[in-house]
């Protein structure tokens, strides 16, 4: 009898010490790994990936030299070049970066600032790309850059029955909460041979999309796109905060904030016009009355003399011809 007591201990401790190994293996993964932008880094053209290739930038950055700051999404990434805003705008391209991201909505915009605002010690003035897409808060939770950035707080202000379980086991475990991700992006392609090679960094913030696919040039492509950008439209949620979070932070710091809408092509114009009439004009008041509030310059900027088959790669962004024309445009109106 005593013998199996024993043994029933050391049983015990064995099992105790495997399970405390696996939690200890489990947390060095969860730092290591998981929550380390250099292994999403691995997969630069996903969302999360190219948020360790914008950091790579920024590392190779004169920080202390930037005074001009760019924040939006992929819109902003193809139109506003810091190289081409430097040389109408009579600035060296050094002290302009631009911090857009692809997929970007106002959350993912507003915690990318947040990550590098301390290093900002000479910013003066920020320019805001906004457009619709961008305070939509539906299905906020499922996106990526949001899953990576949200914390317990973010994370309740989305929950509810239907996701509450995810998202609090997201908070606690980002190889849970990324498990799409680091398993579609760079697991899968890593065992077909198919993975992405890293690519080096480019000055300034992220490389602009060039390629150009015929099927993205059509009236029928625009009103695909306008339909999944208000999809359930919902404008008064934590985008629409975040948003204004953004300009606040900006504001407190003396930043000059231009917000703008840039250059979209008339089909896309027209398919919004046509489908989401409302839903338009009450984006226009709520970015007008925020901006409004926070000193911020508000312009929509025209497509006049930018046909859609000389000047964008698709129907809402530019290609070349039309980032040479915006950006000299914002950098002699917003720069000088």
């Amino acid at each position: 009898m005593s013998s199996f007591i024993s043994n029933s201990k050391k049983l015990r401790k064995r099992l105790s010490w495997g399970l405390i190994g696996l939690v200890v293996l489990g947390a060095v993964a969860e730092i290591g790994v998981f929550r380390n932008l250099d292994f999403y880094g691995k997969a630069p053209y996903s969302f999360i990936g190219q948020l360790d290739v914008l950091d790579q930038s920024f590392k190779h950055a004169e920080t202390s030299r930037i005074t001009t700051a760019v924040f939006g999404d992929s819109q902003s990434i193809d139109a506003l070049r810091p190289e081409l805003m430097g040389s109408a705008g009579g600035r060296d391209p050094g002290t302009i970066f631009n911090f857009s991201v692809s997929g970007g909505k106002a959350f993912d915009i507003y915690h990318t600032y947040l990550k590098y605002e301390s290093k900002l010690t000479g910013l003066q003035e920020a320019i805001v790309v906004v457009n619709e897409h961008q305070i939509n808060s539906y299905r906020i939770d499922k996106g990526d850059m949001f899953r990576y950035y949200a914390g317990f707080n973010d994370r309740l202000a989305v929950m509810d029955r239907h996701n509450y379980g995810e998202l609090m086991l997201g908070w606690v475990s980002k190889a849970f909460d990324l498990r799409t991700t680091w398993s579609s992006k760079i697991v899968d392609p890593y065992l077909k041979g198919t993975l992405s090679k890293p690519f080096k960094w480019k000055a300034g913030g992220l490389a602009a999309v060039t390629m150009v696919d015929p099927e993205h040039m059509t009236a029928a492509y625009a009103e695909d796109t306008a339909k999944r950008w208000f999809e359930e439209y919902d404008p008064e949620g934590l985008q629409t905060d975040s948003f204004e979070a953004l300009l606040s932070a900006l504001h407190n710091r003396g930043v000059r904030i231009v917000v703008l809408q840039i250059p979209r092509s008339a089909e896309f114009e027209t398919a919004i016009r046509k489908l989401y009439p409302e839903e338009r004009s009450q984006y226009e008041r709520t970015i007008s009355a925020i901006a409004s509030k926070y000193d911020a310059e508000f312009h929509m900027m025209s497509n006049e003399g930018l046909p859609l088959s000389t000047y964008f790669r698709d129907t809402n962004h530019l290609n070349p011809k039309g980032a040479a024309i915006v950006s000299k445009s914002v950098a002699e109106l917003w720069l000088k």
